[in-house]
């Protein structure tokens, strides 16, 4: 079975409930705009796992031309509805089909997350492809246990995939695929929803 679809399946049935839970949450945006002011204005940048598309919003009002890419196809349907102005596609993150150096900059927040450990290596090195020269990238991920199957918080009955990370197991990872890391912060989280009450935001630059 592949792991990171039944993730994308669970998301094609909660898809509604979840942008409802989060589609105005704002809580993530100091590490987000921290993210911006690194980047040259109206840079390119390429979510991935961009869900109902409130991270794409964000930051298209601040300027940027933003792509959205969410492998779940009713998650996509809703991004386009409530963000027109942005670019959205069904798309796996671990096989991209964008040109080489295509962005300035890719966020994953609370995607990668959704991808097996024998399989990150491979979703970075995509990252690091897609990514120009010196392009910055930015994971927000939970952290916990690696690569294990859980209850879905935000409906009982359903289950979902979650490859959680520790700062250190994140940053070798990411150090692996190539990437220089200049921002480490782990703080702890109030939400259920995030399935994990600690969240590791990595703000790091392809070498």
């Amino acid at each position: 079975m592949d792991k990171s679809k039944l993730a994308v399946s669970t998301y094609n049935k909660i898809a509604g409930i979840y942008s409802n839970k989060y589609f105005d949450d704002l809580s993530d945006t100091f590490y987000i705009n921290k993210f911006l002011s690194i980047l040259p204005p109206k840079s390119e940048i390429l979510e991935v796992g961009s869900g109902p598309g409130q991270f794409v919003k964000y930051i298209a009002e601040k300027g940027f031309k933003a792509t959205g890419i969410d492998l779940s196809e009713k998650m996509i349907e809703i991004a386009r509805k409530k963000v027109p102005e942005a670019k959205f596609k069904v798309m796996d993150m671990r096989d991209m089909k964008f040109k080489d150096a295509s962005f300035d900059g890719l966020m994953a927040p609370y995607s990668l997350i959704h991808i097996p450990s024998d399989e990150i290596h491979q979703t970075l090195r995509g990252f690091s492809r897609v990514l120009k020269p010196n392009g910055k990238l930015l994971v927000i991920a939970q952290n916990g246990e690696a690569d294990k199957v859980i209850g879905e918080p935000l409906k009982e009955g359903e289950i979902t995939f979650v490859n959680f990370f520790t700062k250190e197991r994140l940053s070798k990872f990411l150090i692996e695929a190539g990437f220089r890391i200049f921002y480490v912060e782990e703080k702890e989280t109030y939400d259920p929803g995030t399935m994990s009450n600690r969240v590791i935001y990595t703000i790091a630059q392809k070498v």
